[in-house]
């Protein structure tokens, strides 16, 4: 038997197993690199970037509840609307605001979107349609997910530059034992 984490995309499986597992494999592996900062650590940014672990974290939270809370799940997405009320720019953090509000936020937002997640696999699977339109045409919950793996792989490639500046963290994956709450 392989000794695999937790987290880890099974070696065989379904379509739908290894699309859900590659996105929980890639939504660790982010939490991880942006795991146990400091405001001035998330607000960090590289000279050739606006880019920051905490704007990440902002917008990987707002990504997740547009893209499962009101594409697939079809409800208002309030984490979404809180970080572009009044025109903000979800990727810009207030200075002010206590890192561990920020967590709390991402993680929750990943959570629930784990429990959408659920939902749909037990009651339509990925060939569901989705709220997401373009011309008339109604894209599936694949499509959505797929999208979602697409801006993972992004921001954590981001994720590895920033973290190994701030402070030599490197890895492709988290540790074998990390858990973020969510993850259950």
């Amino acid at each position: 038997m392989v000794n695999l984490p937790a987290w880890e995309p099974p070696m065989g499986g379904t379509e739908q197993v290894h699309l859900l597992g590659m996105l929980d494999r890639l939504r660790v592996t982010f939490r991880y690199k942006a795991d146990g900062l400091d405001n001035q650590q998330l607000m960090f940014r590289l000279p050739s970037s606006e880019l920051s672990l905490g704007g990440l974290l902002q917008h990987l939270a707002a990504v997740e509840d547009e893209k499962f809370t009101y594409f697939i799940a079809r409800e208002r997405p309030e984490v979404l609307l809180e970080l572009t009320a009044d025109g903000r720019d979800q990727f810009v953090l207030n200075p002010e605001e206590d890192p561990a509000v920020l967590y709390r936020r991402y993680d929750a937002a990943v959570a629930k979107s784990r429990r959408i997640q659920a939902e749909v696999v037990s009651t339509g699977g990925l060939d569901a349609l989705s709220a997401l339109e373009y011309e008339g045409n109604h894209a599936s919950v694949r499509r959505v997910i797929c999208d979602l793996i697409e801006e993972y792989g992004r921001h954590t490639g981001h994720a590895d530059l920033l973290r190994e500046a701030i402070d030599g963290r490197v890895g492709e994956d988290a540790p074998f034992d990390y858990l973020p709450v969510w993850y259950a």
